[in-house]
């Protein structure tokens, strides 16, 4: 039955069952039943199929103009696309959030061949990351997407100026609600890209330096409404 159902699909109409047959044989070569017996065979397989109730038929039988059944000939039934749905996720207090982001970042890191762990105790680093002798710093800052459409990061001067080095990168996780699932993109920047950004006023400096991150209507990332970021987001690739 699967394998009528397969070729009916691709067809996209009504069929005989001689002309079923036909397509079976050609996308089943090795079929068992041969070709002058598969058309009986298929008729008291697909005539029971249409008997089912309760929604578990898959053929119909289609009408001719007297009002009845053309002899032989088949359809498969349209059947509503069923479409996932993400339940949406409760909200949590900003530890385990932050504890989330910092898994997800080192998850991707090994996807891209980084030997990572989280740090034992935070003092402005939360993961290390290694690869071809070379080692990073990372900061990894976690929002979900906000009412007004972007994600709002705050790093501590203090701290930033404390790690800033040309081995630490921030990595802020971007977490939203697609139409089936929850998803992260990763802006990822340097430490002194971050600086550059204080300098020339892009990111305004302070006891705390704020970023928030928006998609404009062209879908690019923009920082702070002034700079673009796009090139930035999911390059891992840069850490090298």
């Amino acid at each position: 039955m699967d394998q009528v159902v397969e070729v009916m699909a691709d067809h996209r109409g009504s069929a005989h069952v001689s002309d079923i047959a036909k397509m079976l044989v050609e996308r089943f070569p090795n079929i068992s039943t041969p070709l002058d017996k598969l058309p009986d065979r298929l008729s008291a397989v697909l005539a029971a199929d249409v008997k089912k109730t309760g929604g578990k038929a898959k053929f119909s039988k289609v009408k001719n103009k007297n009002k009845g059944f053309k002899r032989g000939v088949y359809r498969l039934k349209v059947r509503p696309v069923v479409t996932s749905k993400a339940t949406e996720a409760p909200s949590v207090s900003s530890q385990y959030t932050g504890k989330a982001g910092e898994s997800a970042v080192i998850s991707e890191l090994l996807f891209y061949g980084f030997n990572a762990s989280a740090m034992a105790v935070d003092d402005g680093i939360d993961v290390v990351a290694s690869k071809d002798n070379k080692y990073f710093h990372i900061q990894v800052k976690t929002a979900n997407k906000s009412d007004q459409g972007g994600f709002l990061f705050t790093i501590k001067k203090s701290s930033f100026t404390a790690k800033d080095s040309f081995q630490t990168f921030y990595v802020f996780v971007m977490r939203e609600l697609g139409d089936h699932r929850y998803f992260n993109d990763y802006l990822i920047l340097p430490s002194s890209q971050i600086r550059q950004l204080v300098e020339v006023g892009v990111v305004k400096d302070g006891p705390s330096l704020s970023l928030r991150v928006q998609q404009d209507t062209r879908g690019r990332y923009m920082l702070n409404a002034k700079q673009d970021v796009t090139i930035s987001v999911n390059t891992f690739s840069q850490l090298a």
